[in-house]
């Protein structure tokens, strides 16, 4: 454990029992067990998996400190077992000078898209995953001002003082904002880090009567690392590129009685196309025939995965039934590029008002050269309950 979670949870653990009478908390145990079930992919071993998840959050807040920890335990067959205390968010917010301050470790979400969200600039997150995931903030330094109709922010952002998230993290100073009209909202940001350079961004969202809205963001990247097109006989490269740009543009339309369906379409300029992705798919097969002396090769070639996109243009359906008691939904990502896809179905039921059960199914697939197809799962089955309390 790091001394900054040491220090943090010190500090929770510390208002607790000074004050603990002040102190407001909730807590909330998500259970998961999943079935992964191995694709037949050149690129990876096939190895069908199960494994058990089980995340304890805690929101605390006492006075003007608000904090989230963490303890996230997990579990593979074969007796492979990790546990982590993470301390999600810890931060002080109060007023100056006619401005509003906040300081300590934050998530900073600006985005607004269902299936990918460009403006995930200091720590982004897998979207809608189908497992438990640790979501923890950046370390940040704000101060904001308030009209009637908006909001300017000045930050001074430090993602290296994450837990989880490994490797050398960008540090930078960011500027947002923010209008909000009748029926419109819009923002403008700009990020200065010291591994990206120049980055900026905005968003837009406008709701037309009590049914539909439409929303669109965008990104450009001064600099951004990417993998070099496959070479046969060659471990993949990469190699740092200028000028990425990420887009995103949606609608939702929602009814009376729960029904809800939100369709998005995304661009992202540093993601590999059909090309690449053919190439791949041909490499592997070849490595793989040509005997074991070759696995390091063919398995190299997943790196291209890391990207935040396999592919440049993505496409989404969702739809999602919202009543009392169950939830049903469906969500549908098709690459037309390579004609690959994935689909989610999944649904909760609310037992009690602090109980819900859920179950998800999440398969790949595709032609076989597309990026989808080549991934090393085929299906993920997944069973999962939260209590609150």
């Amino acid at each position: 454990m790091k001394l900054y979670s040491l220090w943090a949870l010190s500090l929770l653990i510390g208002s607790a029992t000074s004050q603990a009478d002040a102190l407001e908390s909730q807590w909330e145990l998500a259970m998961t067990a999943a079935y992964d079930r191995a694709s037949d992919s050149s690129l990876f071993e096939a190895q069908s998996s199960v494994s058990r998840q089980a995340l304890l959050k805690g929101a605390l807040q006492y006075e003007a400190w608000e904090g989230q920890i963490s303890a996230f335990h997990q579990a593979e067959r074969g007796g492979n077992e990790d546990s982590e205390l993470v301390v999600e968010e810890l931060f002080w917010q109060g007023s100056w000078q006619d401005w509003d301050w906040l300081l300590g470790k934050r998530r900073l979400d600006f985005g607004v898209g269902y299936g990918h969200r460009p403006l995930d600039w200091f720590l982004p997150i897998e979207r809608n995953p189908v497992s438990l995931q640790v979501s923890e903030g950046v370390g940040v330094v704000s101060a904001s001002r308030f009209t009637e109709s908006g909001e300017l922010s000045l930050m001074l952002i430090d993602a290296g003082i994450s837990q989880v998230s490994g490797g050398d993290l960008p540090r930078g100073l960011a500027m947002r904002w923010y209008q909000l009209g009748l029926s419109a909202e819009w923002q403008l940001l700009g990020y200065m880090d010291d591994q990206r350079g120049v980055n900026l961004g905005g968003s837009w969202v406008n709701t037309y009567g009590e049914q539909w809205e439409v929303h669109a963001e965008w990104r450009y990247q001064q600099e951004y690392w990417r993998w070099l097109p496959p070479e046969l006989m060659a471990i993949p490269k990469q190699e740092k590129a200028n000028d990425g740009w990420q887009a995103l543009i949606g609608m939702t339309w929602a009814n009376s009685i729960g029904h809800s369906i939100i369709l998005e379409y995304w661009f992202d300029s540093r993601s590999w196309g059909k090309n690449e992705w053919g190439q791949v798919f041909d490499h592997s097969q070849w490595y793989q025939n040509q005997g074991v002396q070759w696995d390091s090769f063919r398995r190299s070639s997943a790196m291209a995965f890391s990207n935040d996109n396999a592919l440049r243009h993505n496409l989404l359906l969702h739809w999602m039934l919202s009543n009392n008691e169950y939830h049903p939904k469906i969500d549908l990502v098709y690459t037309p590029e390579d004609s690959g896809l994935f689909l989610t179905i999944g649904g909760e039921r609310k037992l009690t008002e602090d109980w819900v059960l859920g179950a998800s199914a999440r398969f790949f697939g595709g032609r076989d050269e597309s990026a989808f197809a080549q991934l090393q799962s085929q299906a993920v089955f997944t069973l999962n309950t939260t209590i609150v309390f």
